[in-house]
């Protein structure tokens, strides 16, 4: 197995030579019809291709036989090496300087396994530990976001503070660095996240710091989204909360905790009761109270 192993870690030193050379790939979504979204589905159904065509040209000269299975079966486990590594959350340069390991490791167990065409457990072996494997990268993808997740939050430049969801779900949860806000979705719970008037259903939260343009009730100037607005003149209906009208919502403004949320619901889709029980209700949450849906 060591001339199959070596033959992959040749194609994979080929790809990062590939990979860091200077292409000018306006040049190349340009060409295509498609633009970028076209040459690169042309790059992701090539690379198999041309992959499976160069390691059966090296076996044969290095004296692998067959070389033509054990060609075809490496690029397979190759190609799935990699989309279990992304689906697991490897990304980044990294994966592909790894792929001298990762091919010279698929040619090595495809010499293995591919001249036994007539031992159905090497294949069911090999069979089996993929099924194995998709479940348990899914898994460990969906750790990494929720991990992630959790990390921006907790670096977030304003407190986490969002209100008793009684009746409805929070979605959507981010930190912005940029703009230095902290936003997510508030939805009913009979209304899913696909639904095309989300926003008009939901409450959009904005969590940001009070801006010099603020002076309550003549002007109140906040962070909505990640930009400046200005809703005019805004009355006073709590202590340090109050309502402003646009001419497609309601919105509360309440000042928390030295910052300024900002929470919009659509108009008549969404229960004033609800602005003001949320306004009432907002607290500081910790970053893994946030759902990652």
């Amino acid at each position: 197995m060591a001339r199959p192993a070596g033959v992959g870690a040749l194609l994979g030193g080929l790809w990062i030579l590939v990979a860091v050379l200077p292409w000018d790939f306006d040049d190349f979504c340009r060409s295509e019809g498609w633009g970028c979204l076209g040459f690169a589905l042309m790059v992701l159904a090539a690379t198999p291709v041309v992959l499976a065509l160069l390691g059966w040209v090296v076996l044969r000269a290095a004296g692998v036989r067959p070389a033509w299975r054990v060609a075809g079966v490496g690029t397979l486990l190759g190609v799935l090496a990699a989309v279990l590594s992304s689906r697991a959350g490897g990304t980044g340069p990294w994966l592909s300087f790894a792929a001298p390991l990762v091919l010279a490791a698929a040619y090595a167990a495809a010499a293995a396994v591919a001249p036994g065409v007539g031992s159905p457990r090497r294949w069911g072996a090999l069979a089996g530990v993929l099924v194995l494997l998709w479940p348990l990268s899914g898994v460990l993808g969906d750790q990494q976001v929720s991990a992630y997740r959790e990390r921006q939050l907790a670096a977030s430049k304003v407190p986490l503070l969002a209100p008793e969801l009684d009746g409805h779900r929070l979605y959507f949860a981010e930190a912005n660095e940029f703009s230095g806000t902290f936003g997510y979705l508030i939805l009913p719970s009979s209304v899913p996240t696909s639904a095309d008037d989300r926003e008009a259903l939901g409450i959009r939260v904005t969590v940001g710091p009070q801006l010099p343009g603020f002076a309550p009730p003549e002007v109140c100037r906040v962070m909505s989204g990640s930009a400046e607005e200005s809703t005019g003149r805004c009355e006073l209906v709590a202590p340090e909360t109050w309502r402003a009208t646009t001419y497609d919502s309601v919105r509360y403004i309440a000042r928390r905790q030295g910052v300024i949320v900002v929470l919009t619901g659509g108009g008549p889709t969404v229960p004033e009761s609800d602005l003001r029980a949320m306004a009432q209700s907002l607290a500081v949450r910790k970053a893994g109270s946030f759902p990652d849906r």
